[in-house]
């Protein structure tokens, strides 16, 4: 299956674990339902975002979009990250007035049959994004992959939650819903933050400019790789390499020395773009 495929099969799954948190939510009016509920709506949101800005983002470069049209993923990033802010304030607003007034929830033995349903697909949907990962992987995989794990935790504690609620301390409901107000609130940050990353143009890790000096460095004909440096426009990198070839070398070989060099670094999943300068060593900045 597609990246795309494994996020719309994602989006299914949060659409429908989200519809049956808020029908539940109104039949019952508890607190820890209804904060479970935001985080599927969030989910939901994110899955949109992803699939919206995944198609928008493999449309092939145009006139007006010269280097193609990668920052439309972070921007939808950047887009569901103020929807979670609202949504943990609104999770939080509605837990702590629940616990200010001493409401008391209906927790039938409908809430911890949800929880427990949630948490059983969540972690089937976990072990299969794993095994998707032993593949080719891809930035929608690794997030999808990272909020599954993270949805096994919340709701693990959220079924603890329900099930002291039903054991006879009624007030936790309104408790147990405030970790998940934060957890949403944190996904939000760490969305918000990526995002930022990829739209102002930060140069990847030491380890990712390593990896691709390597890759130049091997390619045939390259001396040296005199500099190389790398930044994000969207979720891809630019890179722009400066190699070292002999002396003496023709324009023709220079010209497919140049062209192993962009291909080898092309072949890494982040590189979108690539600019290769070769340097002959002669000159004032011969070596």
């Amino acid at each position: 299956m597609s990246s795309r495929g494994v996020v719309a099969v994602t989006l299914a799954v949060n659409a429908a674990l989200c519809v049956a948190h808020f029908v539940v939510w109104h039949l019952t009016g508890s607190s820890l339902v209804f904060a479970q509920g935001a985080d599927s709506l969030m989910d939901l949101a994110v899955g949109v975002v992803l699939l919206v800005s995944m198609r928008v983002a493999a449309q092939p470069r145009d006139e007006g979009h010269p280097f193609g049209h990668h920052r439309a993923e972070p921007i939808g990033a950047l887009v569901t990250s103020v929807l979670a802010f609202v949504l943990a304030f609104e999770v939080a607003r509605t837990a702590v007035a629940g616990i200010a007034t001493g409401a008391v929830a209906i927790v039938d033995g409908s809430v911890p049959a949800l929880f427990g349903a949630k948490l059983a697909v969540k972690l089937v949907l976990l072990l299969a994004l794993l095994r998707r990962r032993r593949g080719r992987g891809s930035q929608a995989i690794d997030a999808t992959h990272l909020d599954t794990f993270n949805d096994v935790l919340a709701t693990s504690s959220s079924l603890v939650g329900a099930a002291l609620v039903r054991a006879g301390w009624p007030s936790l409901d309104g408790w147990f819903a405030l970790p998940v107000a934060a957890y949403i609130g944190f996904n939000g940050w760490s969305l918000a933050r990526e995002s930022l990353r990829y739209l102002m143009g930060e140069a990847p890790s030491a380890e990712v400019l390593g990896r691709l000096r390597a890759a130049a460095a091997a390619a045939a004909g390259v001396l040296a790789v005199r500099e190389l440096r790398a930044h994000f426009v969207g979720s891809v990198l630019h890179v722009e390499v400066v190699v070292l070839i002999a002396a003496g070398s023709s324009a023709r070989q220079g010209h497919d020395i140049a062209l192993d060099v962009q291909r080898a670094l092309e072949r890494d999943a982040l590189v979108g773009e690539v600019f290769v300068h070769v340097d002959t060593g002669e000159g004032k900045d011969g070596t």
